[in-house]
């Protein structure tokens, strides 16, 4: 007795979900033989109801549901499992008096058959209401929170695989049979898998009844206070007008289909493996990414979806070879997004809106609120059609039957239940929009590889190969994966997580999870994670890197002002600058040098121009060169003509000279553009002392006529240099065709319109 009054611990409630999954694909086999679906609006059809009679039939079921708050306290008392198991039985048995149907039609005829049929559904419906009313809080229990989504998917898919194999066999009996008969057939069978469901439920843990001290006035009492719960009345809400302008209308499709477009009860029946088909494809994705990113994201893309089913229903051609094709595209759509809709509604009331502790009373209220929209749905949309029976108008391409105001509505509700769910509390969700960018960025189909890759990489090898994958994709969907990475046992890991990280977008999870490392100590990571810091490009960083600048470590203050000019942190500029100028370490002089250069600090380039005469090593001289181009303005001149200059020195000199006698002309300096002639000349002869003298003189002629600093400050440097030139620093000159081009440039520009007034 002590045993059964042991919570029991989430991996004893995973350990029998297998259970829970086969319960509910042998039930999804028997709603669909027997009281849903089209085999059961056929079955009505072929009795002779009109569409308001069928809506009345397919009310019953869900308005039952309102008997929920009235029977949840003494389901409580009962037990949760054990009100189910019993009233889920029950209903099989009333069920059953259905296959009296064909006697009851002979003898009295189509009017006594309506009321026969309802009473058994009424029944049918109370006994599964009260079973249902156990059920929610028992799944609660269940299944745990951390992966119910995942659970809803897996469960769908399974699910979805019995409606499909169901389908095309009712589909094919339906076909080959005749009159009442095939569905009695369908109906038994299904009444069949009903039982044996019972006793696969039987094996799920769980639901045990309240203790007896647990008050129907406490229940009462938590029934008005979820009423009194902002969000969760605004859940409602939403679900009501979705569950209308969805649910409802895609009730009465299969009538659409055979009325209007002229497909045969076969072939109806077989557009519901195109919608079993669209969510089996979709049901797991639908459940990773309501569990990473939360079910109110989903909740909106789902109704998206939706949106274009009623517009798809108008346009679908009418009695043509090509409706059945457009159709079962159609319904793979309505797969999609009805499944989309369904998991993260559902997650979103057991996770976001149902509180633990008093997680029976709201779904009493949820579960009666729930049964009284889906049984006003179809009644509605029942009478409407019948109102519209007469309506036949053809209007271009488009053909306006009593269907048409049935879709039109469904828009409406679809759209007003779009603006009330982004309403509702997001509890942590990302945002609608966040989300669907994260599918515009980058690469995301190379991201969803690199995901599955990752979670099924077991050696090092592969852990890293995945993790550079994933920052190669540069999509945001990675982002949990890298940052887990950089908890990985293995340096390696989470060195290559780093450097992924730093080729990304600036995720704020990913910035956060950056920082967090660079808090936990000193370490050879440190001036990786600095570096990516830096190309992340995001200003939250800003003030962990700046006390970086005094960590003690010169190595990683280097890297840290390499990371704030990526940044452009012009504020850290005074604590650079003196860095530079002080430390004795030239290599690191050097990377002061490139921060100073990415941010344009003009009065460093005497002290840089100085370090640059300095150093012998040719790879850091470009560095040094490439920090002098940045501070005379854009670089793009720099890099273009770097490596043709390193390929063949005195030839792309000499074309880089003529290119900008033309610039000296734009710039009304004729006299000077004179002058390149006799400069491309020396280089393109391989004199490049006489060449470097040429530009020499012409950088000294301009001087006086070039504006305000910072070109006016490198060429008077270069100018030095050029006079003394040594044939090994070809960075010099190409520094000084840069700094040329960007000052002719900044000459030739017309004079603003007040300067003009005044000459």
């Amino acid at each position: 007795m002590t045993h059964k009054n042991i919570p029991l611990t989430d991996v004893e409630k995973i350990r029998r979900l297998p259970w829970l999954v086969a319960g509910d694909s042998l039930n999804t086999a028997f709603f669909l033989l027997t009281f849903s679906g089209s085999v059961f609006i056929l079955f009505l059809n072929e009795l002779g109801l009109d569409a308001a009679q069928i809506g009345v039939m397919l009310s019953l079921v869900p308005l039952a549901g309102i008997v929920a708050p009235f029977m949840a306290p003494w389901v409580g008392r009962y037990g949760y499992k054990r009100t189910f198991i019993t009233f889920w039985g029950i209903r099989n048995f009333v069920f059953a008096l259905m296959l009296l149907t064909p006697l009851i039609l002979g003898r009295f005829g189509e009017q006594k058959v309506f009321f026969w049929v309802a009473g058994i559904i009424l029944v049918f419906a109370l006994c599964r209401a009260i079973a249902e009313t156990g059920s929610y809080p028992w799944r609660k229990e269940a299944v745990p929170d951390a992966i119910r989504g995942k659970f809803i998917a897996l469960n769908s898919m399974s699910t979805t695989v019995a409606g499909i194999l169901v389908t095309v066999g009712a589909s094919y009996v339906i076909d080959i049979g005749d009159g009442l008969s095939r569905f009695m057939i369908l109906m038994t069978t299904g009444i069949t898998i009903g039982l044996i469901s019972l006793w696969v439920y039987a094996q799920v843990p769980g639901g045990a009844k309240k203790p007896s001290s647990a008050e129907t006035a406490s229940h009462v009492q938590g029934m008005k206070q979820s009423l009194r719960d902002g969000n969760f009345v605004r859940f409602l809400i939403s679900l009501g007008l979705i569950t209308i302008g969805a649910t409802a209308v895609i009730s009465f499709v299969p009538l659409f289909m055979t009325e209007q477009v002229g497909l045969s009860d076969g072939n109806v029946v077989l557009l519901s493996v195109g919608t079993y088909l669209g969510a089996l494809v979709s049901s797991y994705w639908w459940g990773w990414v309501a569990d990473r990113y939360g079910s109110q994201p989903i909740m909106q893309f789902s109704i998206i979806i939706l949106l274009l089913l009623p517009l798809g229903w108008l346009l679908v051609p009418r009695y043509s070879a090509y409706s059945l094709p457009i159709a079962f595209f159609i319904a793979f759509v309505t797969g999609i997004g009805t499944l989309a809709w369904q998991i993260s509604w559902v997650r979103y009331l057991f996770v976001n809106v149902m509180p633990p502790d008093n997680s029976s009373p709201y779904s009493a209220v949820y579960y009666a609120w729930f049964g009284f929209v889906s049984g006003l749905g179809p009644l509605l949309v029942g009478q409407l059609l019948t109102l519209m029976s007469q309506l036949q108008v053809d209007f271009w391409l488009l053909h306006i039957d009593p269907y048409t105001p049935v879709f039109g509505l469904s828009l409406l509700l679809l759209l007003t239940g779009l603006v009330t769910i982004s309403r509702l509390r997001g509890d942590g969700a990302t945002p609608f929009r966040r989300l669907a960018g994260m599918f515009l960025r980058g690469n995301p189909i190379r991201a969803l590889e690199s995901l599955v890759q990752y979670n099924f990489a077991a050696s090092e090898d592969t852990r890293m190969a995945t993790t550079e994958r994933m920052g190669d994709a540069g999509n945001p969907l990675s982002t949990f994966e890298l940052i887990e990475a950089l908890k990985d046992p293995s340096f390696n890991v989470r060195y290559e997580a780093i450097h992924a990280i730093g080729r990304m977008p600036p995720e704020p999870e990913l910035v956060e999870a950056l920082l967090a490392a660079l808090d936990e100590g000193k370490s050879e990571l440190s001036f990786v994670i600095t570096r990516s810091l830096g190309r992340l490009g995001d200003p939250q960083a800003i003030e962990p890197l700046r006390r970086l600048l005094f960590s003690g470590y010169h190595l990683l203050e280097a890297n840290a002002a390499r990371a704030l000019a990526m940044l452009g942190d012009h504020d850290s500029v005074p604590p650079i600058l003196e860095k530079f100028q002080a430390e004795p370490n030239r290599v690191l002089k050097i990377a002061y040098v490139s921060a100073l250069g990415q941010l344009g600090v003009v009065q460093a380039v005497p002290d840089i121009f100085a370090l640059l005469r300095q150093t012998r090593n040719e790879t850091y001289r470009a560095e040094i060169g490439l920090a002098l181009a940045r501070i005379a303005g854009e670089e793009t001149y720099y890099m273009q003509h770097w490596p043709s200059l390193k390929g063949s020195t005195t030839t792309a000199t000499a074309q880089a000279i003529l290119a900008l006698q033309k610039t000296m002309a734009s710039a009304r300096q004729e006299q000077l553009a004179r002058q390149m002639d006799p400069c491309a000349a020396g280089f393109a002869q391989g004199d490049l002392a006489a060449g470097a003298r040429q530009l020499h003189t012409i950088i000294k002629t301009l001087l006086p006529v070039l504006p305000a600093e910072p070109p006016t400050a490198i060429l008077a440097e270069c100018a030095t240099d050029l006079a003394h030139f040594d044939p090994d620093r070809l960075e010099v000159i190409l520094l000084s065709l840069h700094t040329l081009d960007i000052a002719l440039r900044q000459i030739g520009q017309p004079l603003p319109p007040h300067e003009l007034s005044s000459i």
